[in-house]
């Protein structure tokens, strides 16, 4: 039968079909089978692309995770060297201070203690010095009290500051 009608087809030109009804409906099956079989493939081979997708993107992010942990390891790593040699250099340089230190101790010391005896000295003289003013005063000589008082300012100015301890 299939051999009659397609050369039934070809004498009248294509105006009866090339295919019959059954023909045509086996074939849509066929191609619908097959769309169906391909679909199924596609979403095999999606879910497993997503699958793939999903662990590449877990590895990502554990990835740049140990990378971030590993970069703020050796900030710290640098931040202890550092202030080691921070510490290390303030020793050294504390060591090569000190004995400068020491000698200008010293030196303070010894201006001190002068400075102190010095103002002692002047005081006594002061005090000695506003007693005869005072005395002097009274009996009313002028040129012992001027000759006091400028005594006084000379014992003033020579008096400095005492120094810290």
């Amino acid at each position: 039968m299939g051999l009659m009608r397609k050369t039934f087809s070809v004498g009248t030109f294509g105006i009866v079909s090339f295919r019959s009804k059954k023909d045509k409906v086996r074939r849509a099956e066929r191609a619908q089978r097959e769309a169906e079989t391909a679909l199924e493939e596609e979403q095999s081979a999606r879910a497993v692309a997503e699958a793939r997708i999903a662990t590449a993107e877990k590895k990502v992010r554990d990835a740049t995770v140990q990378a971030a942990q590993a970069a703020k390891r050796l900030g710290q790593t640098k931040r202890r060297t550092r202030r080691a040699s921070r510490g290390e250099r303030l020793g050294e340089l504390i060591a090569s201070a000190e004995p400068i230190l020491r000698s200008g101790l010293e030196t303070a010391r010894g201006a001190s203690t002068s400075t102190v005896a010095r103002g002692r000295t002047a005081g006594r003289r002061a005090r000695k010095a506003s007693k005869r003013a005072t005395r002097d005063a009274k009996k009313g000589a002028k040129r012992s009290f001027r000759h006091a008082k400028a005594t006084a300012s000379t014992a003033k100015g020579a008096i400095s500051p005492h120094p810290e301890r």
